[in-house]
């Protein structure tokens, strides 16, 4: 069993296989054989999202993200709309960074930065700046017209 199933497999364990088929619609020897590594019954990336679903349980895609080198963030529940529009405005500040550092490392990939590659280090550099003031200018207008302070009443 690879990696992924792996951590899909102890978690549907410890929520419990009887509990795990009946909200799944399905009878526990066919869930037992789909997480059975040397079983016939193949499991389907269809039934990997359904179970995942089900369980909400990070070590079903914990293995995912880190072959991909990523890390999941949770979202945290009963946040507002400006808590929203802020996360999301931090997300691709986060994504321009990913951007900015991808330029960089394959500028110096043959152990100097020429011309051209210098200035896509600085364009790239400037649209993170530009990410970076989008957030804050959007914090500060909260601020000056009080709606932040509507939001949280």
């Amino acid at each position: 069993m690879d990696a992924y199933t792996a951590g899909l497999r102890e978690a549907a364990f410890e929520y419990g296989i009887k509990k795990l088929a009946y909200q799944l619609d399905m009878s526990e020897s066919r869930l037992y054989k789909k997480l059975d590594p040397d079983s016939g019954v193949s499991l389907t990336l269809a039934d990997f999202f359904r179970i995942n679903r089900t369980l909400k349980d990070t070590r079903c895609i914990d293995r995912a993200m880190e072959d991909l080198d990523m890390v999941a963030t949770p979202l945290p529940s009963g946040a507002s709309e400006f808590q929203g529009e802020i996360r999301e405005l931090l997300l691709d500040q986060q994504e321009q960074a990913a951007r900015f550092m991808a330029v960089v490392r394959e500028a110096q990939r043959d152990g100097e930065i020429d011309a051209s590659e210098m200035e896509e280090i600085k364009r790239q550099r400037h649209e993170l700046a530009v990410f970076g003031n989008t957030v804050m200018s959007r914090i500060e207008a909260m601020h000056k017209t009080g709606a932040a302070l509507k939001a949280v009443k």
